[in-house]
C-alpha cells in the first residue's frame, strides 16, 4: 500500500504525479482539554511533527515540488519569501536531502526574536541568499538570479510552495485525515481551522474535504495582506489542483462549491505581516500550557481566532491544523549568525 494517501485514494495517479517521500506520515491527532462552558471539542492535527529534521505544513507541498524538480532534471532550486521564511528554510533543508542546492530571494519583515532565529537558519541552510531592500524589488532580483543560474536548469518554487502541484500535498492531507476519522482516532470535525498565507494549504484541505466529506468548512485565518490571501488566489489554486486531479481520474467537486467551503477571516491580522498581537500572545500562553508551541507571525494569530470561536460556544468539533515545525534543524557549516533584531545587508544588484 502506498505511503501517500493521495495515491491510496486515487491509485491511477501513482507514477503519473511526481512525488518523493520526505515526511513521517500520518501525523498524529491529539485532543486538547478546553473549559466545559465552551462546549464542543478541540483537536489538533500535528503537522508540526511532519519531519524530525524540519517539519510543518511545507513538507507536504515539497514532496511534490522537489519530485517534479528531479523529474525535469533541475540541479538547483530557487524560491522566495521573507528573511525569516519557514517555507524557505524547509526548501533548503529538504532540497539538501535530495542533493538540490537552494538559492533564496528574501525580503524584509519585522524582526521579532522568532524571525531573527529563522533568518539565521535560512542563512545557514541555503546555498545562496540574495537579499532585497523591499518586496517591490523581489521580482527583479529573482529574474536576475534565474538568468545567472540558467545553466543549472533551476526549478523555481513560488512563495510558500503554493501552486497547483504543491496544493496536492494538502489534498492528500485531507485524505489522511479522513482515514484517521474512519479509524476512530477522532470524531468527524465540523470545522478545520488553519493559517492562511499563500493559500496552498487552505485550497488543498478544502478540495480534500469536499471529496471525502471529512469536514463542513475550512476556517482560514489570514496572516498576510489581502493582496496575497484573497478569494481570487484561492479559486485559482483550487481550479489548478482540481485539473491535475481530474486528469488523473478523480471526480472533483465544482471548484466554486469547494471555494464556498472556505471562510477567509482577516480581523486577526493586526498591524501588519509579522507584527505580533496581544490576542496572539494570550493564545501562545494558553497553548504553551498544553505543550503546543506557537509563533507570533502565523500560528499565534490563528490560535487567537480559534480560541475566540471556541469561547463563543458555537464551535462544535473543531480541528486546529498546526502548521509550525516543532523540529529545529541542526546547525550546518556556512552562513552566519545574525545579531538580535538585525536584518542582513541587502544585495539589490
Amino acid at each position: 500500500m502506498s505511503a501517500n494517501p493521495l495515491f491510496r485514494w486515487l491509485p491511477r495517479s501513482e507514477g503519473r504525479i511526481p512525488w518523493v517521500e520526505l515526511g513521517d506520515w500520518p501525523t498524529p491527532i491529539t485532543r486538547l482539554e478546553i473549559p466545559p462552558r465552551w462546549g464542543g471539542e478541540l483537536w489538533v492535527k500535528r503537522d508540526d511533527r511532519s519531519s524530525p529534521i524540519y517539519g510543518g505544513n511545507k513538507v507536504r507541498k515539497l514532496e511534490y515540488l522537489l519530485a517534479d524538480a528531479r523529474r525535469v532534471g533541475a540541479s538547483r532550486l530557487i524560491t522566495t519569501g521573507v528573511v525569516g521564511s519557514h517555507h524557505c528554510l524547509a526548501t533548503s533543508v529538504h532540497g539538501r536531502r535530495l542533493g538540490l542546492p537552494t538559492s533564496l530571494v528574501l525580503f524584509p519583515q519585522p524582526m521579532t526574536p522568532h524571525a531573527t532565529t529563522m533568518a539565521a537558519l535560512n542563512q545557514k541552510w541555503a546555498d545562496e541568499v540574495r537579499l532585497c531592500s523591499s518586496f517591490a524589488t523581489q521580482p527583479f532580483i529573482e529574474a536576475a538570479l534565474r538568468w545567472r543560474r540558467r545553466r543549472e536548469r533551476p526549478y523555481v518554487i513560488p512563495g510558500g510552495g503554493s501552486n497547483a502541484l504543491g496544493t496536492l500535498g494538502h489534498v492528500g492531507a485531507a485524505f489522511e485525515l479522513a482515514e484517521q476519522v474512519q479509524a476512530g482516532e477522532m470524531p468527524r470535525p465540523s470545522t478545520i481551522v488553519v493559517a492562511a498565507g499563500t493559500l496552498g494549504t487552505v485550497a488543498g484541505l478544502a478540495i480534500g474535504a469536499a471529496m471525502t466529506g471529512v469536514a463542513d468548512r475550512v476556517l482560514a485565518i489570514r496572516i498576510v495582506p489581502s493582496s496575497i490571501a484573497n478569494t481570487w488566489t484561492l479559486s485559482r489554486l483550487i481550479e489548478g489542483a482540481s485539473r491535475i486531479l481530474a486528469d488523473n481520474g478523480a471526480r472533483v467537486p465544482d471548484s466554486r462549491a469547494v471555494a464556498d467551503m472556505v471562510q477567509l477571516v482577516g480581523n486577526y491580522f493586526g498591524a501588519g505581516y509579522g507584527q505580533p498581537t496581544e490576542e496572539g500572545a494570550r493564545a501562545t500562553e494558553w497553548f504553551a500550557r498544553l505543550d503546543v508551541a506557537l509563533d507570533p507571525c502565523y500560528t499565534a494569530k490563528t490560535a487567537a481566532a480559534l480560541l475566540d470561536r471556541l469561547g463563543a460556544g458555537r464551535a462544535g468539533t473543531v480541528l486546529y491544523w498546526h502548521t509550525l515545525s516543532s523540529a529545529v534543524p541542526p546547525d550546518e557549516p556556512g552562513g552566519r549568525e545574525l545579531p538580535e533584531g538585525q536584518l542582513p545587508e541587502t544585495t539589490d544588484h
